[in-house]
C-alpha cells in the first residue's frame, strides 16, 4: 500500500509541473502524462516501479521542453515577421542598420531553437497563417500616416515589451526543463532588453 501511495504522489508532482504551464496559458500535450501505468502489487518489484516512475518524469520533461521551446520560437518568429515588414517603411540608414542587426539575432535564436528540436527528433510549430496575417495587417495600420523613426521604434519596443513578458512568466514558472533550454531562455530575454535600448535612441 505504501508502494503504491508513494508511487500516486510522484506521478502527482509530475503533473504538476506540466498544470503550472497551461495555467500560463501554453499548450502542453498532456495524452502521454495523464495516462498511468498499471501495478500488480502482488509480482511487481521496486525495479519495475522505479523505471516507469523514470519514464514519466522524462516524458513530462521531454513536453514541457518542446512547449517551452515552442513558445520562444513563437516570439522569435513574430519578431523577425514584424521587422521585416517595417524596415521596407525606414528611411533611416542608421535604423534600418540596427532592425537588420535585430533581425540577424532573432534568427541566431531560432537557430538554437532549431537544434534543440533536432535533438529531441522533432520540429518547432509553424506560426498560423492568421497570426502573420495580423501582424501584417498591424503593421500596416500602424504606419499608415506615421512612418517616423520614433513611432516605428515605439511599435518595435511594444512587441518587444510582449516578448519580454512572456519570456520572464515561462521563467517564474521554475519548470523542470533541461539546463539548456533555461539558458537560451535567459539570453533570448538578455538579447531583447538591449534592443530595447538600442531602440530607445529613435524615440
Amino acid at each position: 500500500m505504501d508502494k503504491d501511495k508513494n508511487l500516486k504522489n510522484e506521478n502527482k508532482d509530475s503533473n504538476m509541473v506540466t498544470q503550472s504551464l497551461q495555467e500560463q496559458g501554453y499548450k502542453v500535450n498532456t495524452s502521454d502524462s495523464d495516462s498511468k501505468p498499471k501495478y500488480d502489487d502482488e509480482h511487481s518489484d521496486s525495479k519495475s516501479a522505479n523505471e516507469s516512475n523514470n519514464s514519466t518524469f522524462n516524458t513530462n520533461t521531454f513536453q514541457l521542453d518542446l512547449a517551452v521551446l515552442n513558445e520562444v520560437s513563437k516570439i522569435a518568429k513574430m519578431g523577425m515577421d514584424s521587422i521585416s515588414y517595417l524596415a521596407p517603411k525606414v528611411s533611416d540608414k542608421e535604423m534600418r542598420k540596427v532592425l537588420v542587426a535585430i533581425y540577424s539575432q532573432y534568427g541566431n535564436t531560432q537557430s538554437q531553437i532549431n537544434q534543440h528540436f533536432e535533438k529531441y527528433g522533432e520540429i518547432p510549430d509553424s506560426t498560423p497563417i492568421k497570426d502573420k496575417m495580423m501582424s501584417f495587417a498591424g503593421v500596416q495600420f500602424n504606419t499608415l500616416k506615421d512612418r517616423s523613426n520614433s513611432h516605428i521604434a515605439e511599435i518595435m519596443i511594444q512587441g518587444t515589451l510582449m516578448g519580454i513578458i512572456e519570456c520572464q512568466k515561462i521563467l517564474n514558472c521554475n519548470l523542470d526543463v533541461a539546463k539548456s533550454t533555461t539558458e537560451l531562455i535567459k539570453d533570448f530575454n538578455k538579447f531583447q532588453r538591449e534592443n530595447i535600448n538600442k531602440l530607445n535612441a529613435f524615440l
